[in-house]
């Protein structure tokens, strides 16, 4: 029985002096002796657990954000492939608004009704080597032989006509033929399509001339079919030598690129009469030379001899 009530007055003490000890700790703030032995016992056991524990959950932490990473590339490299694909349809939108624009010029000038049209396909039909076949047809008031143009010139003439498409004959065939003149003159011929070779002019007049760098245009035929007047047809780029003919033959290069066509206008009608020449592009402008810094009179050397003293007259 002692021994029980000596064993609880010593809990009772002990009780008593670590509640007295904590409450002075309390009060003394975070640099209370039992914090500070805390701090010196178990902080160095806890700072190397620390520096252990540390990269371990720094390395699960990337894991779980791997996957995010992995995803937010796979969405940028998705928006970059947009983009250059929108940068391209760009390029390509921008290059037939240029047409167009071409197209609108050329028909605003001669004041044609045309009905504008784009190239779905080209190659050979009909018994044709070159061909195309355009979006528009008898529903759009296409018919057979009309005058086929494009912002730089004369593309061809309508063949076969259905509801919704026409084909085309291109001016680059070899059985294309239509009349052409000469730019400033009277004198005329026929322009022929030449295949893979250059078209070819042919002038119906022996003693007319024929110069590198001449211009031509459609002649025009009557009632305007199949080709209508003034239309660009391209440059002369070679006078072939026919000594003793009744003709002179010249090489032509086009104006129209046959190889990139895209947006074209189907002429449906003509005013009677269009200004002569009026169609054909600017004539570029030759850049002056600058002339050659001029040289400074030679200074005649100086000799030994003295020069003669002027005589006065007295």
């Amino acid at each position: 029985m002692r021994d029980s009530g000596r064993a609880r007055v010593v809990l009772a003490v002990l009780l008593l002096t670590a509640f007295t000890l904590i409450t002075l700790d309390y009060r003394s703030g975070s640099g209370g002796p039992l914090r500070r032995v805390a701090n010196a016992v178990f902080g160095p056991i806890e700072n190397a657990v620390g520096d252990v524990v540390r990269p371990i959950g720094s390395f699960f932490s990337g894991l779980g954000h791997l996957s995010s990473y992995k995803s937010d590339n796979a969405k940028l490299r998705k928006e970059v492939a947009q983009l250059r694909s929108q940068l391209r349809l760009t390029d390509a939108e921008r290059a037939r608004l240029a047409d167009e624009e071409k197209l609108l010029h050329l028909d605003q000038i001669a004041q044609f009704r045309i009905v504008t049209a784009r190239v779905s396909a080209v190659g050979g039909s009909l018994d044709f080597e070159s061909t195309a076949t355009i979006d528009v047809g008898s529903r759009d008031g296409i018919t057979a032989n009309m005058t086929v143009i494009d912002g730089d010139g004369l593309v061809g003439k309508t063949l076969s006509v259905g509801p919704t498409t026409t084909t085309v004959l291109l001016a680059n065939d070899v059985k294309f033929s239509a009349g052409a003149r000469l730019e400033s003159s009277q004198l005329i011929g026929h322009v022929d399509g030449g295949g893979r070779g250059p078209m070819t002019f042919t002038l119906l007049d022996s003693q007319g001339s024929i110069k590198v760098g001449s211009r031509l245009v459609t002649f025009g035929d009557i009632g305007q079919k199949p080709f209508v007047p003034e239309v660009p047809i391209g440059r002369v780029t070679r006078v072939v030598p026919t000594p003793g003919a009744l003709t002179r033959t010249a090489e032509v290069t086009p104006y129209v690129g046959f190889d990139s066509l895209d947006v074209v206008g189907v002429v449906v009608s003509a005013p009677r009469t269009i200004k002569r020449d009026s169609l054909l592009p600017p004539t570029p402008t030759p850049t002056p030379s600058t002339p050659p810094p001029s040289t400074p009179p030679a200074t005649p050397a100086a000799t030994g001899s003295p020069s003669p003293t002027p005589s006065r007259t007295h």
